[in-house]
């Protein structure tokens, strides 16, 4: 038997029989089996063998995104999976990180490209129009997260942060998730998310400005938040009421000041 095994040659392989055992790798060794030879690398490339690792990219970024986890390489990773993804999932792909210095043009390339992506993140996207933003809420159907952390797409001070939020309620009716982070959040947005995006499980505001009675809007109108995430927000200040809520909330990150002392609402 040792003796078959190493005189196979793995090359030869069917492709049918290589696409059932690509489907079956992760990202990194998908990337090392395209490097073997000439007929793995096109075979690397089949959307089908893309598909897991879709699924697994979709879950790793909301882990990382939603509870903000620190890793040192994490954007450059993401940023590197998805220009894969883009370019040999394309329909199959489920997560998109957009990097920074992305235009509209490229936004307008994943809209094309991806139109089933479940999670996207716009963090820092600071070149991409409002408009853009807004062609990738309808285009999209199917989002369940958008990270707008420090996006410069929209001004969250303007009556288009309200229509933003009205068109991710209309458009996207599976969406739970949305990072804010950064951003400001008034009391007629936090109206907003409370009418239209009443689904909301996950919600991440950290270092957004915000008041109390913002927040307790949004909690007051989002029952099935299961984790919110406010650390960084200097100006919150948790009144009774507020703590009341976030005492139902599965997962409540707060952390007021330079210390980074987390909240015992116990």
């Amino acid at each position: 038997m040792d003796y078959l095994a190493h005189n196979v040659c793995w090359d030869l392989l069917f492709e049918e029989a290589l696409i059932q055992i690509f489907s079956k790798l992760d990202f990194d060794s998908l990337i090392s089996v395209a490097s073997v030879c000439y007929s793995w690398r096109c075979v690397a490339h089949y959307p089908e063998c893309w598909d897991y690792v879709g699924f697994c990219h979709l879950e790793r970024f909301l882990d990382h995104y939603i509870k903000e986890t620190v890793i040192s390489d994490l954007q450059y990773r993401l940023f590197r999976e998805s220009e894969y993804m883009i370019k040999h999932v394309g329909a199959g792909a489920k997560s998109i990180w957009v990097h920074p210095v992305a235009d509209d043009t490229m936004v307008q390339r994943i809209v094309d490209r991806c139109p089933s992506i479940e999670s996207i993140s716009l963090r820092y996207c600071n070149r991409i129009s409002p408009s853009a933003l807004i062609n990738i809420i309808q285009a999209c159907k199917l989002l369940k997260f958008i990270d707008i952390k420090f996006c410069g797409a929209v001004n969250f001070c303007s009556p288009l942060s309200t229509l933003l939020i009205e068109e991710m309620g209309h458009s996207c009716p599976s969406l739970v998730g949305i990072n804010l982070g950064g951003l400001q959040v008034t009391e007629e947005m936090a109206i907003a998310i409370g009418k239209f995006l009443p689904k909301l499980k996950w919600l991440n505001l950290n270092a957004a400005t915000i008041s109390c009675e913002a927040l307790c809007i949004i909690l007051d109108s989002c029952n099935e938040l299961d984790h919110v995430s406010v650390r960084g927000c200097r100006r919150l200040i948790l009144k009774d009421e507020l703590k009341n809520w976030a005492r139902r909330i599965a997962e409540f990150k707060y952390y007021p000041e330079v210390q980074q002392m987390e909240l015992v609402l116990d």
